[in-house]
């Protein structure tokens, strides 16, 4: 990929944190503090809490607080991210935020080290005026990097980076570019591409702002009447590759995982929670039969990478306690894009992007010894093996058959070193619930 011209002009970036967003539900102590430990392991910073109940929601308040005493006494933080789609005025998020923003596990950053604070859209009608009067109302300052490529805020974010900054750069810091971490919903199979965020970065460098960009897995989603997915096959690792193939100078001050927990939109990298998930969500996404944390050691993988400022993927190694010198995940759908869906409510929009596949990310140490392979067996049929190279490696392997589905890595003598896929569904020919879930499988290579 090519970067814009203009990028390798600009300067260094200075920070190189990891985030990850996390939807606030009801949520108890227990799993409070087993979230933020998971995190810590995973080599995460913050988690970026989504508030879209920052009023009259008791287990809104008693998330946040259970969160921040689980953290206590640890380098754990967090940011606040003020869901406006939620709550249309910001002026309702003021005494939540004037509550936590001195706390020593807020996260603080930017040039005169401020609380960081974020949104998910912008508010009707705002704009850097008003946004300004807010952030001048609060109990400190903030250092301000909002999600505006979004509607509300500027049709000009994508299309015309540069009038967007001209807008906007008295109000912000910064900005996170939330759409960028997916291929666009189609029809039609698509790569992750990130042209469209490294222009609006570098148009964010020459303002002297900072930059966020996103990471995340797929996007499914069937609830309150929205049905649609958005390509989940490899590109997390292929995101995470882009990333990394960005020279030190250029490269975003923050990477925000797309999410820790969001069930309702299948992107979820942590354990579910069932406390705080309604039936219509749990139906496609929940713990004992959508669990999504085998990907943990791909994730704990990248941030060590990007937060060492390793020069590419291929720098990537698998992390500490590791079964030898490999570690990864598996994943794939649970039946064939073939399937008409039928005693369901039908496909999603954007079903025709999907394609049969078992898909794996693979970690192999630069210094290991020998040769090292991965290998697929579909069906009870081995369908691929492929080499490991040095750092990440991934693929999405056609040809799937239906039952069971195995990824194996394998030494040069045939032998087993770690596997998985045994414990997800398999592949059907149709779905067996009533929902059409273009959910996921995952399971970690152990």
């Amino acid at each position: 990929m090519l970067l814009p011209t203009l990028l390798l002009l600009l300067p260094l970036a200075a920070a190189s944190n990891v985030f990850v967003h996390y939807m606030v539900q009801t949520l108890n102590a227990e799993n409070a503090v087993t979230d933020v430990n998971k995190a810590r392991a995973m080599g995460i910073d913050a988690f970026v809490l989504n508030i879209g109940w920052p009023t009259g929601a008791p287990w809104s308040d008693q998330c946040i607080e259970r969160l921040f005493a689980a953290a206590a006494g640890t380098n754990f933080k967090f940011i606040f991210s003020l869901d406006v789609f939620q709550r249309s005025d910001p002026n309702q998020f003021r005494a939540i935020v004037d509550q936590y923003i001195s706390h020593d596990n807020y996260f603080r950053a930017g040039p005169n080290n401020l609380p960081m604070l974020s949104t998910f859209g912008n508010a009707p009608g705002w704009g850097p005026e008003q946004w300004n009067t807010f952030r001048a109302s609060l109990a400190s300052e903030t250092y301000f990097l909002p999600v505006f490529d979004s509607e509300g805020a500027s049709e000009d974010y994508y299309t015309n980076p540069d009038q967007f900054w001209a807008q906007w750069a008295p109000a912000l810091d910064g900005v996170f570019s939330w759409e960028q971490s997916w291929p666009g919903t189609s029809d039609t199979h698509q790569n992750i591409s990130s042209g469209l965020d490294f222009a609006v970065l570098a148009a964010a460098r020459t303002r002297g702002k900072a930059y966020m960009a996103g990471l995340s897995t797929l996007q499914y989603k069937h609830l309150g009447g929205q049905h649609w997915y958005r390509s989940g096959d490899v590109v997390m690792p292929e995101r995470m590759t882009q990333l990394l193939a960005l020279p030190a100078a250029q490269r975003p001050e923050f990477v925000q995982i797309q999410t820790w927990n969001d069930a309702g939109e299948s992107h979820y990298i942590g354990p579910l929670h069932d406390e705080g998930l309604p039936a219509e969500i749990t139906a496609y996404a929940n713990q004992p039969e959508h669990p999504h944390d085998g990907w943990a050691p791909v994730f704990q993988s990248f941030a060590a990478a990007w937060k060492s400022g390793a020069a590419s993927a291929a720098e990537m190694r698998a992390p500490s306690g590791s079964t030898g010198p490999v570690a990864g995940a598996m994943w794939h759908r649970e039946f064939l894009a073939t399937s008409a869906c039928a005693g369901t409510d039908g496909k999603p929009r954007g079903a025709g992007a999907a394609v049969d596949s078992v898909n794996w990310a693979v970690v192999l140490n630069r210094d290991a010894a020998g040769e090292f392979y991965v290998q697929v067996t579909s069906g009870g049929e081995v369908i691929a093996r492929d080499r490991l190279l040095p750092g990440l490696n991934y693929k999405a392997v056609g040809g799937v058959r239906l039952g069971e589905q195995v990824v194996e890595v394998v030494d040069g003598a045939g032998n087993k070193v770690i596997g998985g896929g045994k414990s997800t569904k398999g592949i059907s020919a149709d779905p067996t619930g009533s929902v059409c879930t273009y959910n996921v499988q995952v399971a970690q290579l152990v």
